[in-house]
């Protein structure tokens, strides 16, 4: 992930298993954070809405490329 100058605030948007819309917001102190709060949550490409990192939006070519770490990295 490309991001200069942890902790960084995150707000995500996503779709749980039943179809409702969850929100989150969480300070992120490293990459590994996020990918665990990616995990935890069970938030995956497919179901993530909306990606907001210190209130501007994320790119969906950084967006890929996370999740492209997370699948790489077995988890």
């Amino acid at each position: 992930m490309i991001v200069v100058g942890y902790p960084i605030w995150i707000r995500l948007e996503y779709r749980n298993e039943v179809g409702s819309v969850i929100g989150l917001t969480a300070s992120v102190c490293s990459e590994a954070d996020f990918l665990n709060i990616l995990e935890h949550c069970g938030i995956t490409r497919t179901n993530l809405l909306t990606v907001k990192i210190n209130n501007k939006d994320y790119t969906v070519s950084r967006l890929d490329a996370l999740f492209t770490k997370l699948q790489t990295s077995g988890r």
